[in-house]
Order: structure tokens, then sequence, then C-alpha cells
């Protein structure tokens, strides 16, 4: 019997996480899609790891947060704090946002300080993590588009291999790699400057490179193929022009010494700012900047996510930044991303107007 796409993801995602046998894997399945979910457990299985799975889609969040105390809230998770002590790694699989407009704060809050427990935990102990988009029915309402459409994007891209991605991220690194510092042009009269870290490009080919007692990334995407690294922070100068920025649309960043000081913005710049201000550490700061060398993906649709990874894309991370062999620590960084930059390596042309020309 012919394997269906979902049985082809399935081993991708296997594959990408680099699970063993005897290790103890946690998916957690805020898609919603069983036929997937049920393919993953079966590949998991098959290769002689046992799977944790832990199901939150957007819809049983909803009602999970509508129906359930805070008091109860606050415990749902105490018991997984001791699982997780034992994982050995873990799978997300991401779909669609559950909608938390009419969810009481409190509910929220004990919520969100839960999820947070455990992803402190997933850091503390360096747990190597696959984090997947998922194109699901309701991700595709939410982006305005048909499933057929979503799926047509994003399929191809999920299931690129990752010796087809190595190939694409070593031609780049090597016209990057004794670069000292960028410069993005991401229009008329919007320049930024910023010097690098000695720290090296580190690349996102789908597949963990590292473990926690070795370098190399211990996070990877899908869709992937990208590379990122820091900078020095405190570098940044001048003015970056972003069409699209979380819930602020042609936003203007003004940077001095380092930070963002001033935001203009056509239209939700409030709104972008009190984003930012509300997540620790230095969120006014940019932590990461990325190149996205996906070949399949040649257009963005609004998912940060995939939108990181299109093939020109430059992406920059805001907030506090996490480097342990290459892992960038998800809930601490806000990405933003456009495929209309330029971006210069000292006077290297790397992205011409969102077009790879190395």
């Amino acid at each position: 019997m012919a394997e269906s796409l979902w049985d082809q993801l399935a081993t991708r995602l296997v594959d990408a996480l680099g699970a063993q046998r005897g290790e103890l894997i946690e998916v957690r399945d805020e898609a919603g899609n069983q036929r997937l979910l049920h393919a993953v457990l079966l590949a998991l299985e098959s290769i002689g790891a046992e799977p944790l799975a832990h199901i939150l889609p957007a819809p049983h969040v909803e009602r999970l947060l509508a129906t359930t105390t805070p008091e109860l809230l606050a415990e749902r998770d105490r018991r997984r704090e001791v699982w997780l002590q034992q994982v050995d790694r873990s799978l997300t699989l991401i779909g669609a946002q559950p909608d938390l407009s009419r969810v009481a704060p409190e509910a929220l809050q004990t919520f969100a300080a839960a999820c947070n427990r455990l992803a402190a935990l997933r850091e503390e102990r360096r747990i190597p993590q696959a984090i997947a988009a998922i194109p699901t029915i309701g991700k595709a309402a939410q982006l305005g588009i048909s499933h057929e459409e979503l799926e047509l994007r994003v399929m191809p891209a999920l299931l690129a291999k990752p010796a087809q991605l190595v190939t694409k991220c070593e031609r780049v690194i090597a016209a990057l790699s004794n670069a000292r510092a960028l410069t993005i042009t991401s229009g008329p009269g919007y320049e930024l400057r910023a010097q690098l870290h000695a720290q090296p490009w580190v690349r996102d080919v789908g597949r963990i490179e590292g473990t926690a007692d070795h370098n190399g990334a211990i996070v990877t995407n899908l869709p992937a193929g990208s590379l990122y690294t820091t900078i020095s922070a405190e570098s940044v100068e001048g003015d970056l022009f972003l069409p699209v920025a979380g819930p602020a649309r042609a936003a203007h960043f003004h940077f001095r010494n380092g930070r963002v000081t001033q935001i203009e913005a056509a239209s939700g710049g409030e709104q972008l700012a009190a984003l930012l201000d509300q997540q620790s550490g230095e969120p006014r700061r940019i932590g990461v900047i990325g190149i996205g060398l996906n070949p399949y993906l040649r257009q963005s649709i609004g998912w940060t996510m995939v939108d990181k990874h299109v093939q020109g894309a430059l992406f920059i991370g805001m907030g506090e930044r996490r480097y342990p062999g290459g892992a960038i620590a998800h809930p601490l960084t806000i990405d933003f991303t456009t495929t209309a930059a330029s971006l210069r390596a000292d006077e290297q042309v790397i992205l011409e107007h969102g077009q790879l020309v190395v």
C-alpha cells in the first residue's frame, strides 16, 4: 500500500527529531490532525521509541479554558512536569492558534503559567526539540486561504530533504564566513547596521544536529532551510522597515545604541510596542538575524513559522537570546520577517530585494 503524504510527513518528522530506540518522546499535538498524529505515534513506536502524547489543538484549548476552574488549571501540568524530567526529545505540531479573546483573564494567566513552567523545564534540561507547522483547515481559515492552497504551499517544503538544504546552506555560509558586519536595506532611506559576534552561523536543515551534551543546534523547525546567528545587540544602529510586524502594518523601527527607541506604523504601532514590552529580558533589542533558504517556499503566507524559511526572506528575532549550541529558545524571541529586503555581509551582497544572489 502506497504511503500517504501524512505517513511521509510522519517519517520526516521522526527523522528530524533523531528519535532512537528506547527513548521517551513528548509529542505535543497543537494541530489536531488525527491522521498525522496517529502516523507519528506509529512511526515512533516502529523504531522502538515510546511516545508521550499531549493533546492541545485550538478547539480543545478553547473548551478547556472555558469549562475548567483556575484552581484545576493550576494543577493540570504538575504530573507532566515529572514526566518531562524523563523525556529524551520533544516534537510539537503547530496548527491554528486558539481564540482566547473570551477567556477569563485568571484562567488564561493560570494556563499560560503552566505552559511556561514546562517550557522552562525543556530549556533547563536542553531537551532536543522539533517544531513543525502543520497545514490544517483551522489555520487556513485564519490565514484567509483555502486548505488546499495551504497544503500545496507548505507540504513540499515540509518534506524537503536535509541533504538538499545542507547544500543550499553551505553555499551561503561560504559567503558569510569571514564577515564582520551586516547591513540591511529595507527600503529607500531605511538602512540598519550591526556588528557580528564571533559565533558561527547556525543552519537549520530540518534535522537536530546536536545533543544536550554536544555542540550543534538542538532545536529544528519544519519547514526548515535557514541560517541564523546572533549579533552584537549594542551595535545595532539605523532604521528598519517591515511591511508587517505582528499587529502593526508598515512599521518603521528606529534603533539607537542597539535598542528600539521609537516605532512608527500605519496601524498597530501601539499594540506592537505593548507586545514587545510585555516580554522579559531585552525585548527592544535584536537577538537573532536569519536568512530563509527553503527552495520550495517562494511566497509569504502570513505564518511566521513558514515565512521565515522562504528562500530570500530575512528574519529578525527581537528579545532575549539563547545560544547554547545554536538553540534559540522560541518563547523568548519574537520573529518578524520580510521578503523584500537586501542584505550585505561587509561588501558581499547576499540578498537583493528578497532574492538570494549567492
